[in-house]
């Protein structure tokens, strides 16, 4: 054989072999990294051993969200609060009804990553971070964004990027179609009433009245001081709200509580009670407003069809 043809040959293979070479360990240094780290939602910057395989989470929403982003598997303890999806009532729950979780029960699931809220105290998330060694991601959404930048943090985190960023493109799209639907009519202003005794309510700075605002309703609230801070009888009167939502967690069941409760010479002069105009949520309706997760879209979605039924005919 020709010396120069073979020259050729081996160098061909050389070359080949090298960009083979750089191009696996390239990939592979990128593919598999040791772990990451990431800003939760009380502004910490936490560090996850990857890849992420047992988690627990100790809040509905943080489930609702593993489930939605295609990371549902993951899951191996959750809440008795939990209700959706359906299969995730079947899971060990560590924080039961009081809300509070065990850290001895967490610790026994041997979970790489727990997820919590701020319903969980302090000590016990330091218990879990600093003495047991378990990375612990807080996730507290004050509006619909943060909900996007919670889901895009644990799809990051457990390895469902992809499906995180399809789950909050969806959400978008269902919000912006609910916003071009309404944007031609008048904001409606309402009062959200959380307790009815005295009336609690949502105000600025909470996903609540993100979720109104979103929905093309006016929060009567929304200039008050706290997230969730009580409304007075007397401002009430005075914004004199064209709706009136009740949760479900009142305790109020129908427009009698206005019309003949111990305010009634009060409330039947406000235009939402004189109209007719009361939402008051079943329990799935109540959780899908105060779940922030994938479920929010329906909230908003039920709140604007309500306020504004001619737009979704």
């Amino acid at each position: 054989m020709n010396t120069k043809l073979i020259t050729s040959i081996v160098a061909v293979i050389v070359i080949a072999a090298s960009v083979t070479v750089v191009y696996a360990e390239f990939h592979k240094e990128k593919s598999q990294p040791s772990s990451i780290t990431v800003r939760d939602d009380l502004g910490r910057n936490v560090t996850i051993t990857l890849p992420v395989k047992r988690v627990v989470s100790m809040d509905p929403s943080d489930t609702q969200m593993m489930y939605a982003i295609g990371a549902g598997g993951l899951l191996v303890a959750d809440t008795s609060f939990d209700w959706w999806p359906a299969n995730s009532t079947a899971l060990p729950h560590v924080a039961m009804d009081s809300g509070v979780a065990s850290v001895e029960q967490v610790v026994n699931m041997t979970p790489d990553l727990v997820l919590a809220t701020t319903i969980q105290t302090a000590q016990i998330i330091d218990q879990l971070q600093n003495i047991t060694n378990i990375s612990v991601l807080v996730f507290e959404p004050h509006n619909i964004s943060n909900i996007y930048s919670d889901m895009l943090t644990l799809g990051n985190v457990t390895g469902h990027s992809s499906g995180a960023n399809a789950e909050v493109n969806h959400m978008k799209s269902v919000i912006h179609g609910v916003q071009v639907k309404i944007a031609n009519y008048s904001k409606e202003s309402l009062l959200y009433m959380m307790w009815p005794s005295p009336i609690y309510t949502a105000g600025p700075n909470s996903f609540i009245d993100d979720e109104i605002t979103a929905a093309g309703g006016l929060n009567i609230a929304e200039n008050l001081s706290g997230p969730y801070p009580v409304i007075s009888m007397e401002q009430v009167v005075q914004d004199n709200p064209q709706t009136v939502i009740v949760d479900n967690n009142t305790g109020v069941s129908d427009i009698t509580y206005f019309t003949n409760g111990n305010q009634s010479h009060i409330w039947n002069n406000i235009s939402a009670i004189k109209n007719g105009r009361l939402l008051i949520f079943n329990v799935t309706e109540s959780n899908w407003v105060n779940e922030p997760g994938p479920l929010t879209i329906y909230a908003v979605q039920m709140i604007a069809q309500f306020l504004y039924p001619q737009a979704f005919e």
